[in-house]
């Protein structure tokens, strides 16, 4: 009986956690930048939580300042599904290079979150 108790407590108190994460996450306003490459075209999204852009759906789960040794960067944890495809990854603002998603059509930046 005390195992169960435990157990019931340990839940619970992720689950706080991740509500808290959750409410904080709704109050951040995510900037990106699209470039749609087969027109040549430029987007600026703005969102709070999720948002759909075409046949992209974007979730953000985190966003973090992060301190490297001579400058201040920005990071977004995103959700990015294209049809059946899902990518969960961090975007840099400022360091861009460690952007990991790539796509025949679009090219995603981080402006803001």
């Amino acid at each position: 009986m005390r195992s169960l108790w435990k157990k019931l407590l340990i839940i619970l108190f992720l689950n706080s956690i991740f509500f808290c994460e959750l409410q904080a996450t709704e109050n951040i306003i995510t900037k990106l930048l699209i470039l749609d490459k087969s027109s040549s075209s430029k987007y600026e999204l703005e969102f709070s939580n999720t948002f759909e852009f075409r046949n992209l759906s974007f979730e953000l789960v985190s966003c973090k300042s992060i301190e490297f040794e001579k400058y201040l960067d920005t990071a977004a944890l995103l959700k990015i599904s294209q049809n059946n495809n899902i990518f969960i990854g961090w975007f840099f603002k400022y360091t861009d290079r460690l952007n990991l998603y790539s796509n025949k059509i679009y090219e995603i930046s981080l402006i803001n979150c």
